[in-house]
């Protein structure tokens, strides 16, 4: 399965004890539904997956499947740390019927690319349905080379793509060279603010965090590069870019969780210890961000459905 277009890194509403928050989480994804993503990752980095439990993450993701009940494909992420727990969280994930798997390399030790390998290979022989590599050397600590990623595609029937959360365009072209022949495999971006850039080197689309907020513009990005509208598609990354900003407030997900409250989806989206309340300076700078850049899309396009 190739999925391609604007896909939201799906944030995880969690509630007073940390625990997955359905009805934030079911409100959450009917507001990027509305705003016309072509596909979910749920329980990725954006979806705390390293801070959830093993049973919180898997709900998270099952509410997902179960919310966007086929509309678009939902992705299911996998993080881990030893291969007897990422077998046996992909097998957990995959009988929750998401269209396809997003592994990350392990992290906290540092790995050589013949581990990395022997990691997503191991994990993919588990499961019979799609898998994406999820390249995120910062996070990490792993950079997932591009002819690994070439080998990887040799090896795995059903390796349908990559996630490559890396700003290092000479590493992209690289990758795009060996694996991105416009076939099935299917590259998406990682980084919002190059996201057109990416696009015009030949990724088939980009997931980000911001796209929780405001994902009519991502979307209306990917469609008027599509039509080959550069110059609009030029001022729709400039939006974007300026309303990453936001991100910039407060320590992790602040400002996220901010944002969500101001919109009326959820109390917060980040897990002990990590959350952080904002000042009212920056609680006020992330409120005027989403007046500017998601007010005017909700008044006039957002349904009711949306339960706002």
């Amino acid at each position: 399965m190739q999925i391609a277009g604007a896909i939201p890194a799906l944030g995880s509403p969690l509630d007073a004890n940390d625990k997955i928050d359905t009805g934030g989480l079911r409100r959450l994804i009917r507001y990027v539904l509305a705003g016309g993503v072509h596909g979910l990752l749920a329980n990725g980095s954006m979806g705390g997956f390293a801070f959830l439990p093993d049973e919180e993450q898997l709900r998270a993701i099952d509410t997902t499947v179960e919310e966007v009940g086929g509309k678009v494909p939902v992705m299911g992420g996998l993080g881990e740390t030893g291969t007897i727990r990422a077998v046996r969280h992909a097998r957990a994930i995959a009988r929750l019927g998401v269209d396809a798997i997003s592994i990350l390399p392990p992290y906290y030790f540092l790995a050589t690319q013949e581990h990395l390998i022997a990691w997503f290979s191991e994990i993919a022989a588990a499961v019979d349905i799609p898998i994406y590599l999820y390249d995120n050397p910062v996070l990490t600590k792993q950079h997932l080379q591009p002819q690994t990623v070439a080998i990887l595609r040799e090896r795995i029937p059903h390796l349908a793509g990559i996630k490559v959360s890396n700003p290092d365009c000479l590493n992209l072209q690289t990758l795009l060279e060996l694996v991105g022949d416009g076939g099935s495999f299917s590259v998406l971006t990682g980084c919002e603010h190059l996201a057109l850039v990416h696009l015009q080197m030949g990724c088939h689309g980009m997931i980000g965090g911001l796209y929780n907020l405001c994902p009519h513009i991502p979307v209306a990005l990917y469609k008027a590069f599509q039509a080959g509208d550069i110059n609009r598609a030029r001022k729709l990354q400039s939006e974007m870019s300026s309303a990453w900003q936001l991100f910039t407030k407060g320590a992790i997900w602040g400002a996220f969780d901010e944002a969500l409250r101001y919109l009326g989806i959820c109390e917060r989206a980040t897990g002990a210890p990590y959350v952080t309340l904002l000042n009212e300076t920056d609680r006020q700078y992330v409120r005027s961000i989403l007046d500017q850049y998601v007010k005017p899309w909700l008044d006039a396009d957002v349904p009711q459905a949306v339960g706002r």
